[in-house]
């Protein structure tokens, strides 16, 4: 096994582990960046990808990866389960 794929399976278990244990949503959100908690705010509210650039004033593209990170980081597969966790539910 690579140390790329090694870690990647630490990472995994590490979050599983947390996740099991019912970690608090603030724990899991200090994995974001700052932009990242930004745009997961503006999710929160319904703002649309392209609203999010333009308050941020970024590309609706560039919101649209950060949003792919913010799933990859949070271990989720949609804008509902990453809202939810942001507010701990």
């Amino acid at each position: 096994m690579s140390s790329q794929i090694a870690r990647k399976v630490v990472v995994a278990f590490q979050h599983k582990t947390l996740v099991e244990n019912n970690a608090p949503a603030a724990d899991s959100l200090k994995m974001l960046s700052k932009r990242e908690k930004e745009t997961l705010e503006m999710l929160a509210k319904g703002l649309l990808y392209k609203e999010i650039g333009e308050k941020l004033f970024i590309s609706a593209e560039t919101v649209k990866k950060h949003v792919y990170r913010i799933y990859e980081k949070l271990h989720v597969t949609n804008k509902v389960e990453a809202v939810n966790r942001f507010f701990g539910r």
